[in-house]
Formats: structure tokens, sequence, C-alpha cells
């Protein structure tokens, strides 16, 4: 069955080689294909995890062989205030490396820690080279293959769910069980297609994020508006099957500070665009009022589905208590349990417990703070924190930039942004879904999508009159940028 797969593999991998602008949405099809097709192979093999990574590798090398350069000083070596820290970080992560396989002699540790963290260097630059050759059209394709491929797979949680017993539905591996603390009561997640249910409630998340980024990128009206609000909240009750309460909490992180952005960048200027977006997501806010009730009070004879939506309501009423215990706390355990210089690399990644780390060593460690305290040491957590403030400063002059030339393009600056914030508010308290391959390379595109929309902006500054270009061109100057 392996042979098979591998074989088959080669399609998408060579139909990478020869059109390296279809990667990414090649990737899409390989990553809803290769679990469910581990869950029928003997033995459901782990290799079946690096489809997509393959399928990327054969893009990349596609770009490479055709003078497209993916090496991230393309992108930001003229940024001094991004490339510093990251070249630091980069130091320390090979350092962290050596670090890992002296203590604990497995070298499959640092290589899977290595590919997680270097991973989305060349796909973020992969992604801003796409843009820059293809424009918005680029990054339309994928959004709407990946909704395409993704809102397929999704339906199979609910099929899961109902009672549907193939081979192909549920989790790889031992079946787990959550027995929710409020309700008293065991809940069996729904994973669908998808290897895990914390993968199947990212990409919930995910869609219905994108839902509302296609929704409100152009012209924005309420029919538009309707559609997405029920689509969104279709894909909010898939996140609730799946058991994983962060789903639901990602989406309100993603809206509420997609409005915001907006709001701060728009006052006075686009009243009626804001009046439409806050029309758009009143029954998603409604859902998310009733989500914030008192968890203690439930019905103790609580069955099917309004278990999973009981369980759902304590997600923002444990949310502070579970940053404290998951995102703070475990940064102390690290530190006392290995030291100022952590563990090593690729310690606290999910998939090492399959060769003899990783689960057993990781402890507590689960939220990302914790993660990167662990693998990189209190050293690597200030230079973590150093980065993200630095790209934080560049995104944000982005969109102020890209909200006084063009609204369009501004609101998918806001967007990206959005959900790229969503998600460091999901990995602050947990890492499991972040060491999937599929997820880091999403991640990371909107990453370099985000990066690309100077370029965005110079082609319609370019199509305007002089006077205009003159006026704007010094905002994309790297030492103003």
């Amino acid at each position: 069955m392996v042979e098979v797969a591998v074989l088959l593999l080669a399609i998408p991998v060579l139909f990478a080689l020869a059109d390296w602008r279809r990667g990414l949405l090649l990737c899409v099809i390989t990553a809803v294909l290769q679990d469910p097709i581990r869950k029928i192979a003997p033995d459901q093999p782990l290799v079946f995890t690096v489809f997509v990574g393959i399928v990327f590798a054969g893009a990349c090398l596609g770009a490479l062989v055709r003078g497209v350069p993916l090496v991230p000083s393309s992108v930001v070596g003229a940024y001094r205030q991004i490339a510093i820290p990251m070249r630091v970080l980069l130091l320390l992560i090979v350092l962290q490396a050596f670090n890992s396989l002296v203590r604990f002699y497995n070298p499959m540790l640092p290589l899977i820690g290595l590919m997680t963290y270097l991973l989305p260097l060349p796909s973020f630059v992969f992604a801003y080279q796409l843009v820059l050759r293809g424009g918005e059209a680029c990054i339309r394709q994928f959004i709407w293959g990946y909704l395409v491929f993704t809102l397929v797979a999704l339906t199979t949680v609910y099929m899961e769910y109902t009672g549907y017993d193939w081979s192909v539905l549920g989790q790889v591996g031992r079946g787990l069980l959550i027995f929710d603390e409020y309700t008293g009561k065991i809940i069996k997640p729904n994973s669908g297609i998808f290897r895990a249910a914390e993968i199947a409630a990212w990409h919930a998340a995910t869609a219905g994020c994108f839902v509302l980024l296609l929704t409100t990128w152009r012209k924005i009206n309420f029919r538009a508006l309707l559609k997405a609000m029920i689509v969104i909240t279709l894909l909010v009750g898939i996140a609730m099957l799946t058991g994983r309460r962060k789903a639901v909490v990602e989406v309100a992180v993603f809206a509420s500070t997609y409005v915001i952005l907006w709001i701060v960048f728009k006052r006075g200027s686009a009243k009626l665009g804001i009046a439409l977006v806050v029309a758009a997501l009143v029954g998603f806010g409604w859902l998310v009022a009733q989500l914030g009730d008192d968890p203690r009070h439930f019905d103790p004879d609580l069955a099917g589905y309004e278990l999973y939506v009981e369980r759902s309501k304590t997600a923002f009423a444990d949310a502070p208590s579970r940053f404290v215990e998951l995102g703070i706390a475990p940064i102390m355990w690290a530190y006392e349990s290995f030291g100022l210089f952590g563990a090593g690399l690729g310690v606290g990644t999910q998939g090492t417990q399959h060769f003899g780390g990783g689960g057993d060593i990781a402890g507590p460690a689960e939220g990302g703070l914790g993660k990167v305290t662990l693998e990189l040491g209190i050293p690597g957590l200030f230079v973590f924190g150093w980065l993200a403030i630095s790209v934080f400063i560049h995104f944000w002059r982005i969109m102020r930039t890209a909200s006084r030339i063009s609204p369009r393009v501004a609101r998918l600056s806001y967007a990206l942004f959005s959900f790229l914030v969503a998600n460091a508010a999901a990995f602050s308290v947990a890492t499991q879904a972040y060491s999937d391959l599929f997820i880091l390379l999403i991640l990371s595109w909107t990453l370099g999508f985000l990066f690309a929309v100077p370029v965005l902006l110079e082609r319609e500054v370019r199509a305007r009159q002089p006077v205009i270009f003159e006026e704007y061109t010094p905002v994309f100057r790297p030492e103003t940028v």
C-alpha cells in the first residue's frame, strides 16, 4: 500500500516541478488525501504525514530551476529590524539542535525540530515570490482552492458524528476520549477523514476565517454577508463536534481583530463598510455571547449535539485560566526542569514521540510559550519576542499604508494579519496542531502574502498619476518600512 501511495505521490510532485505556480493548490489536494489513505494502509505508517512536504519541495525545486530566489534575504534582507533577530534566531536554532543531540543521543529529535522551525522560511518566501509574479489572483486562487477541498473534507466530521463507520473516518491510532469536567460526561472527538480531531478543528476554524476574508475582500453586500454568516456558523458547529474548544475561540479572535483593525485604520471614512461588517457578524456574535454563559449551569441529561455545544460554552470562561496554566506556567516548568538554555530542539515537538522522545520528555509544556522555552531556552523566548515585535511593527506600517492607498488591498491585509493573530493566540496555549506540516505551510504562506502586500500596493500606485506615485513611493523604501 505504501509503495502504491509513493507512486501516486509522484504525480503531484511532477506537476509541481513542471508548474511551480500551482504548487499551493497541489499541496492542498495532497494534504486532504494523505490522511484517509494513511488510515487504510497497514499499520498506518507515519510517512504519509510528510507527503504534502514532498510536494511542496517539488514546487520549490521547480521555482529554483526557473531562477526564483527562495532565500529569506530576498524578502526581509533590506529590513534590518527583521533580518537581525531572524539571523540570531537561526543561529540559536542550530545551537539548540546540537544541544538536543548531545543531551539525548537521538538524532530524530533535532531533525524533526529543524524541519518544524525551518520549513516556514522557504515557504513564506515562496508565497511572496508567487504574489510578486502573479498578483492578487494567486492569493485568491489558493484560498478558493483550499475552501473547496477543505469544506468537502469537513463534512466527514459530521458524518462520523452521525454514525458512519468507514475505515477512513476517525483518529489515527488509538482513539481518544475527552472527559468534560463541567458536564461530567465523556465526549468522543470526531475527526472525519483528518488524522486527528485537533487537525480537523484547526481547518474548520481556518475555513471560517477564509470565508469572511473572501466575502469582504472586494465589494461588500448584505446578500454575500448573510451567506458568509451562515457558512461560518455551520463551520463553527462542525468545529464543536471535534471537541476542541479553541477552534471557536480562534474564529472569535479573528473576527474581532479584523473588525477592530478596520475601525482603527478606516475611522470616519468607511462607516458604511464597518456597519456592513458588524451586521455580517451579528449572527456569529450572538453565538459567541451564548458560548460565554456560565459553564457550571448545565443539564446533567445532555446528550448528542447539545453535549458538544455545552462543552464549547466553557471555552471563553476557561480562556484566562488556560492561558496562565498552559501559556505562562510551562515557562517556569521548562526553566526549573532544564535550566536557562532548555532541553534542546525537537523535545517539545509533536511527532518525536514515535522516535523515543517528544511526548515523554515535554511534560506539561503544551503551550507555545512553554514549547519555545523548553526547546530554545529563555534566550530563545526573548529572541522570539524580539522578532515578533519587529514583524508586528512592519506589518502595522503595511496596513496603515494600505488603508491610504487601496481599501481592497487594505481589507486583505487586515484579514491576513488577523488570521496570524488568531493562530498566535491559539499557539500560546496549545501546540499540537502546529507541528503538522500542512498547517505550518498555510501559516507561512499567509505570512508571505502579507509581506507581499506592498508589492500589490505599488502596482496600484504605478497605475495612477505620477504625482500620486511620488507621494507614496517613500513608504516602500527599506529604511522607512
